[in-house]
């Protein structure tokens, strides 16, 4: 098993050169990179990135780096802590590929994790294995465990905290349910959706072994559950105190949890795309298409699982994998769903009911199944596109993949090859996506870095896709829209700069510049593209009086 984890592990090492270490699969990831580097420049613990403009913008809310705030005086852009914390010594040694180790080592547990959970769905020896290898590189978590977000770790604990809570309701031991809230608890501190997976998983595991066992063990798990979850929760938030000043994570969930339930349309069609999304986009033909290939799956799974003809289960597959080939003809980007990128899902969810199955896998998979809806509802709304396998339902993924390659022997050999063959393609189309965008993100940053006077962005967030080129003192400012763009300039007018260049997205190819009230737009004015997406960087100097 050690050889098998060192493996993957040499395995990440070695795809992460695929990628530019300047360029990153998510936004969040170019704020911390700039915390890092930060860090790294002042010798400090305390994860900040700074600000040039303080003095003019002392609530930081014109900063460089899109959704900075203030914490106690220093201006944090960091979405949690536990893997900034860790990362640091990485990074002063190695660079963004050295702290890439806890994306990289979580992935590694995720994988064991995987292997767990089809033993215990009644797996044969190789067919765990064959979990491990699959969660491993042929699913989304080959993508996490090369970007530095907290997604891998994250996963990992929660995958972990299942198997717990799988086990408890077994009744093997009482104290799987303060293991499990000890998992979900530190995943919390990294993802949000870890108290949903929680709640329900180890709600589960009391009703379940409730019934078989008795209700005093039942209470004695969730108590001992909940005990762990709050533990690592105020530790987790006496480490914020300690290092920031102020609590981080608990805004976050609070945030995320009085937004539940808002906006149900707009919900629905994310929840849509976050499981079945095959194209990286809402719009409803583009969703139907991916419903299709997920019915396609499901049709070819259970006719290749049943007796008598074949023939439907071989067409139905074929045509899944056109809809696969037609996204793939479509271009590279980002793939939402989590069965597109994770066809043995399908196969955990339908075949896991069939006799034979372990009574610990059908546990597991319903613990999956029953919290994705409140997943759904609870999710951050508006990043349900540029994302890779539905990024807040990835514990789902990896439980339904799991027991889905534990029980595969339950459908026809060809369609077991099949599926493996297409989950590594999804695979090797997502890491080339992830390559091309890190490199189109690092030419944008060697462009900006060269910038000799202040940036604007009006593209919100952009420059935070450039953190790996930022320091303590860029003079970087970013707003929400061309609206609020006189906003900055009248930053940079207290600083002192007779000009500054403006980032911005032309709604047409000969669009005026914006007229900015004591700034006229007479210096260069050209046009960069990256990503496929024209920006336009133009000029402003600051007129004269008289």
């Amino acid at each position: 098993m050690v050889l098998a984890g060192l493996a993957l592990l040499l395995a990440y090492v070695a795809l992460s050169f695929v990628n530019d270490d300047r360029g990153t699969l998510s936004t969040d990831v170019g704020g911390k990179t700039a915390t890092l580097r930060v860090m790294e420049a002042t010798g400090s613990w305390t994860p900040q990135v700074g600000y040039w403009a303080t003095q003019w913008d002392p609530t930081a809310a014109d900063h460089g780096l899109y959704y900075t705030t203030v914490i106690d005086g220093h201006a944090v852009n960091v979405t949690s802590l536990p893997v900034m914390v860790l990362a640091e010594p990485f990074f002063r040694v190695a660079g963004y590929r050295g702290a890439l180790i806890w994306s990289m080592v979580g992935a590694v547990a995720c994988a064991f994790a995987a292997r767990a959970l089809a033993a215990r769905a009644g797996a044969d020896e190789r067919r765990a294995w064959l979990a491990f290898v699959v969660v491993g590189v042929a699913s989304p978590v080959l993508l996490y465990a090369l970007d530095l977000w907290e997604h891998a770790p994250g996963l990992a604990l929660m995958a972990w905290g299942v198997v717990a809570a799988v086990d408890a309701a077994a009744g093997r031991s009482r104290w799987l349910g303060l293991a499990s809230g000890l998992a979900f608890g530190a995943a919390f501190s990294m993802r949000t959706e870890a108290a949903v997976y929680g709640f329900v998983a180890v709600g589960l595991a009391c009703l379940l072994l409730w019934r078989r066992r008795g209700l005093v063990a039942a209470l004695v798990v969730g108590v001992l559950g909940a005990v762990g979850f709050v533990a690592m929760f105020l530790a987790n938030s006496a480490l914020e105190v300690a290092l920031l000043g102020g609590s981080l994570r608990a805004g976050r969930s609070s945030g995320a949890a009085s937004g539940g339930g808002s906006e149900l349309a707009i919900r629905a069609k994310e929840a849509v795309a976050t499981t079945a999304g095959l194209f990286p986009s809402t719009e409803p033909g583009m969703l139907a298409l991916g419903l299709l290939a997920v019915a396609l799956l499901a049709l070819a799974v259970w006719r290749a699982s049943g007796t008598g003809d074949r023939a439907i289960a071989r067409i139905a597959f074929g045509g899944a994998v056109a809809l696969f080939l037609l996204r793939a003809v479509d271009g590279l980007g980002f793939v939402p769903g989590l069965v597109a990128t994770a066809p043995f899902a399908v196969v955990g969810a339908l075949l896991v009911w069939r006799a034979g199955v372990e009574r610990a896998g059908r546990d597991a998979v319903v613990m999956a199944l029953v919290a994705l809806p409140l997943v759904w509802i609870f999710q951050y709304s508006g990043g349900a596109v540029p994302q890779w396998g539905g990024r807040y339902v990835l514990t789902s993924m990896l439980v339904l993949t799991a027991v889905g390659v534990g029980v595969s022997g339950l459908i026809d050999k060809w369609l077991q090859v099949g599926l493996v063959a297409l989950s590594a393609a999804v695979a090797v189309f997502g890491l080339a996506w992830m390559s091309h965008r890190t490199h189109e993100i690092g030419r944008a940053a060697t462009t900006v870095a060269a910038i000799d006077v202040p940036v604007v962005s009006a593209q919100d967030f952009w420059l935070r896709e450039l953190g790996a080129v930022y320091d303590a003192d860029t003079p970087w400012l970013s707003v929400a829209g061309q609206s609020r763009v006189p906003d900055a300039a009248a930053i940079v007018a207290q600083s002192g700069s007779p000009a500054f260049d403006l980032l911005w997205i032309p709604s047409e190819p000969d669009q005026a510049p914006p007229e900015v009230p004591g700034w006229y737009s007479g210096g260069e004015d050209r046009t960069e593209t990256w990503l496929g997406v024209d920006f336009r960087l133009t000029r402003y100097l600051q007129q004269k009086d008289g």
